[in-house]
């Protein structure tokens, strides 16, 4: 990969600016990209020691001659010249103000006006500007470094002293930005042991110098993120009353922003990518999803939670590839998967690697991927099989520690774990929030998931970011990285919605949704059933949804057991009103989560509703064939909260020592969510997955209509 240049300056404009001595017609980049034979100036010999330098910034029109095909490389440069030089390549903003110096030239007062406003340039005096001064080799340095920090946004300090012999001659106010330049090949030495500060500037050193500010110094490059995808390959959300999202509006996004630096841009996904996914990705076992980022050039992704849904060999063949008994053969991820913290039980080593490397522009950046240890406890124990899940900080300083060992000194973490902050930055929370803190300095980048949050903060000088889900945003992160050290000198990050509004769905990802949509849309299309109100998963403030409370009611009506609970997390849709189809229950219900019916005493009831607070938040079950209140309050961001009265549908307490029959999932069954009482269960039997007892019951129901019962109250102590 090459670099993207240092500004976005038009190269006519550059190569004005570098006229020197005579700003006469320059040659434009027009004339260049046309010319039937490279440029060569007669006077600049190909033993001269900026031969190169002038002749590929000539080529590239950036400089040009001054006349007579001639460069002048000798002849010596003012201090008007530069300032010019500098304002065009930095592309600096015209402006209205004036300067304060009598003596500015015509020909250069509208840039001198621009680099003074931006604070580029100082005079010799209050009101003179000494134009026609010949530059020596620290003052030109010093303009040099004032346009770098200029660029970057922030000041720099130097961190080691050049070792030329005749540092000592440096002026005491110069010696801060010497250190500068040279640290970051800005500026090299008049010879191998010497800088001769008070030299006068020429012609070719300032063509190196621009060569290098353009060329050697920085390279900017782009990173294009995603988090929690989940498949929603065709699937559009609301998101400030406007339309957003789907996989051919996300890749037309990414496009986009992908061509503003086509040669420097890499894209990432921070896990989640498949998992509770779209009938048209899940019902082929996500590999449309998969196809969809192979096309798009996805660089590098981390493990979500949910990519362990189906358990680690099904997780593995989508990312290496393999047969399936329903879709085939199937070629896997075109990207590397990374995960620092998921060790293999057998072996002891990452399941996957921990990291990757990419070499950008010439700067090696690393990659680290690590997933919430809470991973187990929010999937099937099946899922995880096999894996363990290490402390996320420890592995990601283990792996920064090797990478820094390798001489890589840009590392950007690839997390999924929750954060959230407001929109200016301010209000940071969240794991990866106080994960900042403790992770290795050489990290300048992580990448938040999990909550689908926004998320842009910088926490101990590490740009945070996360943007929302579904493919409803993605965040634009551009980096500024010092070739010659290595290090990220600058970081930004924008976190853009995907509106469909204003730009063009990509016609190709389109084709590719389109086309496993058709594989199973007669299954999807399917009327099922009529919905008499919108059935919405919103919780109302007691914790109750009508969603919930429909579902709950099918699992009752399908096994016939006296409760049912519903863990919230597992609804993931609500319905419109009118005709309901299949692919609309199976959004709402898309892990395909088989049905367990199992005895519990009242007690066990009642211990298994106060574990809703278990995890530190709130996660109020969905209910069915029993109402009950709760009392809850949040200290320090976590919530606990305790079950007041348990009543059974005909509004007798609960008894403690009867036994109850009572349906869940096998998700929470198996201890999902912190309910660890439903392992203790007595007389667990299967039965048919709760997607399938949803359909049934809205078949035989013809029309549904939940409402609202007080099934859950929420009480004020």
């Amino acid at each position: 990969m090459s670099k993207k240049p240092f500004s976005k300056v038009s190269r006519t404009m550059l190569a004005a600016s570098m006229a020197l001595s005579v700003l006469a017609a320059p040659i434009t980049w027009k004339d260049v990209v046309n010319a039937e034979e490279s440029i060569k100036f007669v006077d600049v010999k190909q033993s001269h020691w900026a031969n190169k330098v002038i002749h590929e910034l000539a080529n590239e029109g950036l400089v040009a001659g001054i006349g007579g095909n001639k460069f002048g490389p000798e002849l010596e440069l003012t201090r008007a010249q530069f300032i010019v030089i500098v304002t065009r390549a930095l592309d600096l903003p015209a402006t209205e103000e004036e300067t304060p110096f009598t003596d500015v030239p015509a020909w250069a007062a509208r840039d001198i006006a621009n680099a003074y406003a931006a604070g580029l340039v100082k005079g010799t005096s209050e009101t003179k500007l000494d134009p026609n001064k010949v530059l020596t080799r620290e003052e030109m340095i010093t303009m040099l470094v004032r346009a770098y920090e200029h660029h970057l946004g922030t000041k720099i300090q130097s961190t080691e002293t050049p070792n030329y012999k005749d540092m000592n001659q440096v002026s005491s106010w110069a010696k801060e930005v010497v250190s500068v330049a040279v640290e970051h090949g800005l500026i090299n030495g008049k010879s191998a042991t010497t800088l001769a500060p008070k030299d006068n500037t020429v012609r070719a050193e300032g063509a190196a110098v621009i060569h290098n500010l353009l060329k050697s110094s920085l390279v900017s490059v782009q990173l294009l993120g995603i988090n929690d995808f989940h498949g929603q390959i065709n699937t559009y959300k609301k998101v400030e009353n406007k339309m957003a999202g789907g996989a051919e509006f996300l890749a037309a996004y990414l496009r986009q922003h992908e061509a503003e630096n086509p040669d420097n841009t890499l894209k990432i996904s921070a896990g989640d990518s498949v998992g509770a996914s779209a009938p048209a990705s899940a019902l082929l076992q996500d590999e449309p999803t998969i196809e969809i980022l192979n096309t798009l050039g996805f660089n590098v992704s981390t493990l979500g939670n949910h990519e362990f849904d189906e358990g680690v060999d099904e997780m593995l063949r989508l990312i290496f590839g393999g047969e399936h008994e329903v879709t085939g053969d199937f070629g896997g991820a075109d990207f590397p998967y990374i995960a620092a913290n998921v060790i293999e039980d057998e072996t002891g080593e990452p399941l996957l690697d921990p990291y990757v490397i990419y070499k950008v522009g010439g700067v090696d950046v690393g990659f680290i991927g690590v997933v919430t240890t809470e991973t187990p406890s929010i999937v099937i124990p099946s899922g995880v099989e096999g894996v363990s899940f290490t402390d996320e900080v420890e592995a990601i300083n283990k792996y920064t520690a090797e990478l820094k060992e390798q001489g890589v000194k840009s590392i950007v973490v690839v997390s999924h774990n929750p954060a959230e902050s407001n929109t200016d930055g301010t209000n940071a929370r969240g794991e990866v929030i106080d994960m900042a803190n403790t992770i290795d300095d050489e990290v300048d980048v992580i990448y938040a998931g999990h909550n689908h949050k926004y998320t842009n903060t910088v926490v101990d000088n590490k740009l945070i970011v996360q943007s929302f889900s579904s493919g409803t945003a993605f965040s634009d992160i551009d980096l500024l990285i010092n070739k010659k050290t290595g290090d990220i000198v600058k970081k930004s990050a924008e976190v853009i919605n995907t509106f469909h509004e204003g730009i063009e769905p990509d016609a190709e990802i389109k084709a590719m949704v389109d086309a496993a949509y058709d594989q199973v849309k007669d299954k999807l299309n399917e009327v099922v059933g009529t919905a008499a109100v919108e059935i919405t998963r919103d919780l109302n403030a007691n914790g109750e949804s009508l969603m919930g409370n429909l579902i709950a009611d099918s699992m009752i009506a399908q096994t016939g057991t006296d409760l049912a609970f519903m863990n919230p997390g597992g609804v993931r849709a609500s319905i419109n009103q009118g005709e309901i189809t299949w692919e609309e229950l199976f959004t709402v219900q898309p892990f395909g989560n088989d049905l367990v019916t199992m005895e519990l005493t009242g007690q066990q009831v009642i211990d298994l509703l106060n574990q809703q607070w278990a995890t530190g938040t709130a996660k109020i079950l969905q209910v069915s064939g029993l109402t009950f209140s709760y009392s809850e309050t949040v200290t320090d961001g976590k919530v606990t909260g305790e079950v007041k009265e348990v009543k059974l549908k005909d509004g007798s307490p609960i008894d403690v020592d009867a036994t109850y029959t009572a349906t869940v999932n096998n998700f929470m069954a198996t201890g999902g969510d912190g309910y660890t009482v439903l392992t203790s269960g007595a007389n667990p039997v299967v039965n048919i997955t709760d997607l399938d007892a949803l359909i049934n019951y809205v078949k035989a129901q013809e029309t549904v209509e939940p409402k609202i019962e007080g099934r859950i109250t929420k009480v004020t102590e």
